[in-house]
């Protein structure tokens, strides 16, 4: 949805099978507070979709940060889970049709 004459919160791009989501700091750091203050490159998420995903998530859950569990988005139905790895970066699973 775009506001006259107001930045949007969120915007995806796509050439054939690539695909580039962008979210506004605002709306990252309210979704994510651990970015609050983070300086260039810990503030961006990377976005992978993947097969399997429950398979996925069981192999890794225990052995990583667990942003958000396993579940289902409102915003798009998608299933989906976020973690934060060794490095800080923000990395969403998803399983959804494009």
């Amino acid at each position: 949805k775009k506001v006259p004459n107001e930045l949007p919160e969120w915007a995806m791009i796509q050439k054939d099978q690539v695909s580039l989501m962008f979210q506004s700091t605002n709306s990252l750091t309210t979704e994510f507070p651990q970015l609050k203050g983070q300086t260039s490159g810990k503030s961006l998420t990377l976005w992978i979709q993947t097969e399997n995903i429950a398979n996925y998530y069981d192999k890794i859950k225990g052995k990583v940060k667990i942003i958000k569990e396993l579940g289902i988005t409102k915003y798009n139905g998608a299933t989906e889970f976020v973690i934060e790895d060794n490095n800080g970066f923000i990395l969403h699973f998803s399983n959804m049709e494009l």
